[in-house]
């Protein structure tokens, strides 16, 4: 069923069409989806389930935006392993994101998240300005299996407990997830770059830990006379 035979649906019953639904820019419904927001937690099933079938570029976005921020501990946990798991589902070619039920029902403080759009909706707006359709061969079957794999090494960089590891991946992603949305092939390239980037760093990080564990386990055998 096609966007917008689901519109139809939707007027012949009186009901309200999702904002999901219309064809606007990430920053909108973005927004539209936290300020129609009830209560003082959101779920991350609510979430989703707001962003209908255009999902996947927006949770991308969504669950990116936490760790572009300093965020209180155990945020980079609740957001990143929902863009674990939906990177495998983009890898795997699906086209609607799928969570089980104990994450769907996980709570976000709805004003921290609000504060998190509000910081964020400017920035977004400018790179919006400047998106375009450019090299859209890019884009497609291939490049959203692309994206889901960046997606899935960008959430495993966020979930490793080290400092500044989860910051550039996930400005990455975002970037990336306009790009796809917007066809601009340009910004999809920039975004990569910035998230190899960031993964180059990660991968240092964890290297000079497992040689300074290394090190120690060596030093304290040799003190025990091993």
């Amino acid at each position: 069923m096609d966007i917008e035979h689901k519109k139809r649906l939707y007027r012949d019953v009186g009901a309200t069409v999702p904002e999901a639904l219309e064809h606007k820019s990430a920053s909108d419904v973005l927004r539209a989806v936290i300020t129609s927001a009830k209560g003082e937690t959101i779920s991350i099933g609510e979430i989703i389930e707001a962003f209908g079938e255009r999902a996947f570029g927006f949770v991308l976005i969504l669950f990116s935006l936490p760790n572009c921020v300093p965020a209180p501990p155990g945020v980079a946990g609740v957001v990143g392993t929902p863009v674990l798991i939906f990177g495998i589902q983009m890898m795997l070619g699906h086209k609607h994101p799928w969570l089980p039920g104990f994450i769907r029902r996980r709570t976000i403080s709805l004003s921290k998240f609000k504060r998190l759009i509000d910081i964020a909706e400017p920035r977004l707006r400018w790179l919006e300005s400047w998106c375009k359709p450019r090299l859209t061969q890019l884009f497609g079957t291939v490049g959203d299996r692309m994206v889901g794999l960046f997606a899935f090494l960008a959430a495993l960089s966020v979930l490793i407990p080290f400092p500044g590891t989860n910051f550039p991946p996930s400005i990455a992603l975002v970037i990336v997830s306009i790009a796809v949305m917007e066809e601009d092939g340009y910004l999809l390239i920039g975004g990569y770059l910035l998230g190899l980037a960031g993964l180059a760093y990660t991968a240092t990080i964890l290297g000079a830990s497992y040689h300074l564990v290394q090190a120690a386990i060596t030093g304290g055998f040799s003190w025990l006379g091993f």
